[in-house]
C-alpha cells in the first residue's frame, strides 16, 4: 500500500513536472513578443554637398513600443516593428559670410552663424532580426531595416554676430511662412545669391537602421533586451536646394518584452 501511494506520489511529481516543462517551453515558443524600449542617442548632421559642415554631436533620446513577430515558426527568425517617439538634435554651422534680407537688417553680413536644430520624429522602424539559440543564459540578435518617419516638432536656435534675432525670440519654428524672415536671403548687391540660405527642414525622413544586441529571460515570459543601433538617413534634412545633408544617430538600446 506504502510502495502504491509512492508511485502515485512519483507520477504526480512527474506529471506536475512535464506540465511546467510544457509552460515554459510554451512561454519560450511564443509567436509573438510586445514591450517597451528607451534609447538615449548621439546625433549628428553629415553635410553631403554646401557650404555647411557639421559642429558638434547632440543628445537626443528615443522611447516607445515593440514588437517581434516569428517568421516561419523558426525561433532564430524574427520581423520587428516599433512605434517609437525620436529626438534629434545637431549642430551645423556655416563657413561661409551670409547675408540677411534687406528689409529686416539692411543686407548685413553675418559671420560665424551656426544653426542648432532640435527634431522630433515619430518613427515605424521594420527591420529583419536574426536571433541564435540560447548561449549561456543569453540569445544574441542582429537586426537590419527601414524606419520611415515623420516630423513631430522642430525648433531652431540661430547664433551669428551680429545676431539675426535682433531682439526677437532665440527659438522658433524654421517650416512656419511667418518664420522665413530668419533665413539668410543672400547678398543683395548681386543676383547670384551669395550667401543665402533656407533654414526649413523636410517633414518625412527615411533611413537604414543595423543594430546587434543580446537578450536574457528575466523571470517567466518577461524579457531584456539591450544593444546598439545605427540609424543612417538616406532622405536629405533640408529643404534648401543649396545644402544637402542626413542626420544620422547612434542610440543604446534598453528595453523589456512582456
Amino acid at each position: 500500500m506504502k510502495m502504491q501511494s509512492n508511485i502515485r506520489l512519483c507520477l504526480c511529481t512527474l506529471f506536475c513536472g512535464l506540465t511546467f516543462m510544457h509552460t515554459v517551453n510554451a512561454q519560450d515558443n511564443r509567436k509573438v513578443a510586445i514591450g517597451f524600449k528607451v534609447s538615449p542617442n548621439f546625433a549628428w548632421t553629415r553635410i553631403m554637398e554646401g557650404p555647411m559642415e557639421n559642429n558638434s554631436l547632440g543628445l537626443g533620446f528615443s522611447y516607445g513600443l515593440m514588437g517581434d513577430i516569428n517568421i516561419g515558426n523558426n525561433p532564430n527568425y524574427w520581423l520587428s516593428t516599433e512605434f517609437i517617439v525620436t529626438s534629434t538634435p545637431s549642430k551645423i554651422n556655416t563657413n561661409d559670410t551670409l547675408w540677411s534680407d534687406d528689409k529686416l537688417k539692411s543686407g548685413l553680413p553675418y559671420k560665424n552663424a551656426t544653426f542648432s536644430y532640435n527634431l522630433q520624429y515619430i518613427q515605424v522602424p521594420i527591420t529583419l532580426k536574426l536571433k541564435t539559440n540560447e548561449i549561456g543564459k543569453f540569445k544574441y540578435w542582429g537586426q537590419f531595416g527601414v524606419a520611415p518617419a515623420f516630423l513631430m516638432q522642430q525648433k531652431l536656435k540661430t547664433a551669428s554676430t551680429p545676431s539675426i534675432y535682433g531682439n526677437n525670440t532665440q527659438s522658433h519654428n524654421p517650416n512656419l511662412d511667418a518664420n522665413d524672415k530668419y533665413d539668410f536671403k543672400g547678398d543683395v548687391g548681386s543676383f547670384s545669391g551669395k550667401g543665402a540660405y533656407q533654414d526649413d527642414v523636410h517633414k518625412a525622413r527615411i533611413s537604414l537602421i543595423m543594430g546587434v544586441g543580446i537578450e536574457t529571460k528575466i523571470s517567466g515570459k518577461t524579457m531584456f533586451s539591450a544593444g546598439l543601433r545605427f540609424d543612417n538617413a538616406f532622405s536629405d534634412l533640408f529643404v534648401d536646394d543649396a545644402v544637402d545633408g542626413r542626420n544620422n544617430f547612434l542610440g543604446i538600446q534598453l528595453g523589456i518584452f512582456f
